[in-house]
Formats: structure tokens, sequence, C-alpha cells
């Protein structure tokens, strides 16, 4: 996390490892982002020094990513001055971000450059919570339609737990094909150690992503993080370590799903873990179950907790387990796969992948229907289960 106040009083960026994704290629969409700095001569030599481009007053990244230096006003004290983005139609880009999500107009700095048909929006300062110095998003029409990639990033917006909820439902009763990510129609709830963090990821008009978050956990845990930290953790040498050990995880875990039609991570003393594994027993299936740990919670692979970082990072649903794969597809944890199978679509998922049999029922001449777990089977199946 890069920034320079906590989020409800600054804007922040934050520099992500997205597991499993090797390299960002630029879009179209990002130009560049205008930050301030004491010194800009100081700080472009040091950015030469560093090995990075330095050009017409531009910082050149080792990611492409381009930061525009601005000397520093007097009295200023929030060091991010703009985020500049192309839009396909920038009255509608500027017009949503003032009706759905409050911002307000904003005077247009000096940029070099800039195509004519430009504007810049943002929370002013008197309707920010803390009084905050107001940071810009400058949208800008050139012709072009923005390519929009993972190297564009994503806006947080840390807000209230019900205006988040609101805001949700906004999105799902106007615009429901931009949202990327929620939970069965609700924003994810996840439990956290400061209480439960809501979340739910959508995009603009123009596909720029945006992510949602309850700052009444988020908030608590960003403060918690940077002052209850073990500095270990902070070492190179550990960081180094603890992604290799994830990029392991993802390595097998992504083998296994490829090449297996029904994958289950599990533990095996977690009782949502059970449920799962007895669908699926219900119904005959053939799984793979990678276990993370057994019974008494010692691991059963070298690391349990870079397997959960992994898989969280590529369904976006968290860390617990079970994580149940079909055919290469996510398709949830214990209580998913125990609503699939009451509805019937479990058993068609794995006939789908040939990891079961399609159960075929014959009547009995006597009239008499025969159930096991709740399926309507034969009475041969029956007597045979039964052992008669």
């Amino acid at each position: 996390m890069v920034g320079y106040d906590l989020e409800d009083k600054a804007y922040c960026m934050e520099l992500t490892y997205n597991y499993g994704l090797e390299a960002y290629e630029p879009g179209t969409g990002l130009k560049e982002f205008g930050i301030y700095v004491q010194d800009i001569n100081a700080a472009g030599k040091a950015a030469q020094d560093l090995g990075y481009k330095f050009e017409d007053g531009v910082v050149i990244g080792p990611d492409q990513y381009c930061f525009r230096l601005l000397g520093l006003p007097e009295g200023r004290t929030e060091k991010f001055s703009y985020v500049l983005c192309r839009a396909a139609d920038m009255q509608k880009s500027v017009t949503f971000y003032k009706d759905f999500l409050g911002f307000s107009d904003a005077a247009l700095p000096s940029v070099p450059n800039l195509p004519e048909k430009a504007a810049a929006v943002s929370y002013t300062s008197e309707g920010h919570p803390q009084n905050g110095e107001p940071v810009l998003l400058i949208f800008y029409e050139d012709g072009t339609k923005p390519t929009i990639k993972p190297w564009e990033g994503r806006h947080a917006f840390a807000l209230n737990s019900e205006d988040i909820k609101e805001l949700h439902k906004k999105f799902k009763t106007e615009h429901p094909d931009w949202i990327m990510h929620d939970a069965k129609g609700e924003p994810i709830a996840l439990q956290e150690k400061l209480g439960t963090l809501f979340i739910f990821i959508a995009k603009d008009p123009d596909g720029y992503e945006m992510c949602f978050v309850s700052k009444e956990t988020m908030l608590p845990a960003v403060v918690e993080a940077v002052t209850n930290y073990d500095p270990k953790l902070l070492d190179w040498e550990a960081r180094d370590r603890r992604i290799a050990a994830i990029k392991a995880a993802g390595d097998e875990v992504n083998a296994l799903i490829t090449k297996i039609p029904v994958v289950v991570f599990s533990k095996e003393w977690c009782p949502f873990c059970a449920k799962a594994k007895d669908a699926f027993s219900s119904i005959g299936a053939d799984i793979f179950v990678k276990e993370l740990e057994d019974a008494s919670k010692a691991p059963l692979v070298d690391s349990p907790a870079a397997f959960q970082d992994y898989l969280a990072a590529k369904t976006n649903v968290g860390r617990s387990v079970p994580k149940v794969f079909i055919g290469g597809s996510f398709i949830g944890g214990g209580d998913d796969v125990v609503a699939l199978h009451k509805s019937g679509a479990l058993l068609h998922k794995c006939v789908a992948v040939g990891a079961a049999q399609e159960i075929k029922v014959e009547p009995s001449e006597t009239k008499t229907h025969f159930f096991i777990n709740g399926h309507l089977v034969s009475q041969e199946e029956y007597n045979k289960k039964k052992g008669v």
C-alpha cells in the first residue's frame, strides 16, 4: 500500500501482486498519475539513478506506468494530484461519477498535451469526511475508445457498510451487467478478525474497475497492519519465500483442475468440507480431494496458507475451504455444493465432465417409490443399498 494517510483521509495507490498473472500489458485507458514532489529535478534524477526513464517531466516506472512530477504547492500535504484516463464518452463518464458516486465538478489543472475535450471531477474538500485535500479524476475524449486491461488497475472506495449495500442495490437495478464480483446478488461478506468486511467490485461506463469496501472493518485493519506487524515479515527474503510458496501452490492447483474433472481443496477437520464431500458421495461422483490439513489440523502440504492465499486470489471469495472446481471452473464452497446437490445441478455438472453417471430410475411394479438420501432410485438399487 502506497499512500500518505489512511484511506478515509487521503488518496492511496495500492500495488498488488496478482498470483498467476505473469505480466501486465498496457491498455489504452490509464494515461498517467500526477504526483507532487518537493523538487522535480531531484526526483527525476533519483528515478534515473534507479534505472527508470525521466522524460518531459514524466517518470516511466518498471511496468510502464507514468508519473508526472509536479511542484508541491505551499500548504499541500496530499501528494497525489490526479489520475488521467481516456473515456469513450467524456460526458457520460463525468455524469456517472457525479450521479452515482457523489463526485463534484473540479477545476481542470494544466496538464501538458491534454485534449481539448477534458473534464475533472473529485470529492470536494467540503464533502470529504476529514476535509481532505481533493484528488482529481480527469477524463479526456479523443475519438478513441479505451482498451481496458488489468494494467489499468482499479479504484477503491471505503464507504459505510450501509452505503455499500445501497450502492450495490443501485448497480443491480440500473447496471447489473457492470457488477464483476459479488456474492449471489449481494455484497461479499468476509468474516475478518476485526468484523465483517462488505465488498463488491463493479465497472464504470468505460470498463474501469472499482472496488467498494466497508470502512468500519477496512480502516481498522489498515491501522493494525501498520502498527502491529512483525518486522520480519517485511524482510525481502521472507517475502520471496512466501511468493515462491504461493506460486508453487498455484502451479499445483492449476495442474489439478486442468487434468481432473472434479477437485476439492479441503481440510480433514473442516465440517463444511465434509458436507461437500458427502454431497459428491451421495451421487457416486468420482472426485479428487486435496487435503491441506489432517484431522488434528497438522499440515499435509508444505504450506496450507500458500494454497489458501492462491485460491483466495483465484476465486476472490476469501481463504476459506472447501474450494470446489468442476471442469476447471470454480463452483463455490460447502454450502454451494449442498445447494447444487439439492437442486440436482451437482449431478448434472458431474455427468457433463465424466465424473458421474446419470441416475436412471425405473418405476416399480408395486407403484412404491424408493429413496436413498432423498433421491428417487429403483427398487433394485434400494435393495442393494440396504443389503436386502
